[in-house]
């Protein structure tokens, strides 16, 4: 669809050009789940991310951004590395150093410099809810936002992106490209590839799996597809494109089906996309049974 742009306040990005993008783009009321690049405005914000997060709210948005955390990672044990895991022999993972760390919905730690400033704002809002996963959590605000993350384990990670689905919400790429777009990753999964194993500690300090997202890099390549779906608006300088989650996941899913390598990156040798072609890692029917 055409782009269309908001319009700004006269002293910078403020609660009006926010506004105006939210109802441009007619998700007032909606589950949004928001991938951002604050730096992507390349203008003041008038309200600091509280003035974007607010917006949302008053438009009764709930919002639900990616608040992913490698710092939770724990080294891997025998009996959680598969074949076909997006690990090789395992030796990067073996051989790296690890701290001790505990995550529950209640830890307010990401990794800031992947997710932005935006993520880590929505997870420290008073209200917020975070997901229960260790490695790939999200975190949702507002009216809707228990019944957004609420179902995510450390099993199903991506049960807030299929809530989303069944929700009709959207997913808006606030000035970052598809690489960016965790859903596809969902997409990935209807199609019939296995979300690859990490591993984190419990309370117990026991080693536990981890369902984890793979490489992105290559979900560039959905461009061409996808733009048809796409409403688009600017604000600043800052270029949103935004989908409906049935649309991006239906189409996504569709072309893993039919074109399997449309997911690869640039690197023939990368071993997560390597492996997702594949299938994902191989697993038994009780895998799970063990540590749920």
């Amino acid at each position: 669809m055409l782009g269309r742009s908001s319009v700004l306040d006269r002293d910078g990005i403020g609660r009006t050009a926010i506004i105006n993008a939210i109802n441009s783009l007619g998700i007032s009321g909606a589950d949004v789940c928001i991938h951002s690049s604050v730096r992507s405005f390349a203008m003041p914000l008038k309200y600091g991310l509280k003035g974007i997060a607010d917006a949302f709210l008053e438009r009764h948005c709930t919002i639900m951004v990616p608040t992913f955390s490698d710092m939770y990672e724990a080294k891997p044990v025998e009996d959680l590395m598969p074949e076909h895991n997006g690990a090789g022999d395992y030796s990067y993972f073996m051989n790296k150093s690890y701290s001790v760390n505990v995550f529950t919905p209640q830890s307010k730690e990401i990794t800031v410099e992947e997710m932005g400033s935006f993520a880590k704002y929505v997870l420290d809002c008073e209200g917020s809810v975070r997901g229960n996963n260790a490695l790939n959590s999200f975190t949702a605000l507002g009216p809707n936002a228990r019944r957004l993350v609420g179902g995510q384990t450390n099993k199903d990670v991506y049960a807030p992106l299929k809530q989303l689905y069944d929700d009709d919400g959207y997913v808006l790429l606030m000035g970052v490209g598809l690489e960016s777009a965790t859903i596809i990753h969902y997409a990935e999964q209807l199609a019939g590839r296995t979300p690859f194993i990490r591993w984190a500690y419990d309370n117990e300090l026991k080693t536990v799996p981890v369902s984890a997202g793979g490489c992105s890099e290559g979900f560039r390549h959905f461009e061409d597809i996808l733009d048809i779906y796409a409403d688009k608006v600017t604000v600043g300088n800052s270029r949103w494109k935004c989908f409906k989650a049935r649309q991006i996941v239906d189409v996504c899913s569709r072309a893993v089906k039919n074109m399997p390598h449309i997911t690869h990156c640039d690197d023939k040798n990368c071993e997560r996309c390597n492996d997702a072609l594949l299938g994902g890692p191989v697993l038994s029917e009780d895998f799970w049974t063990k540590w749920v």
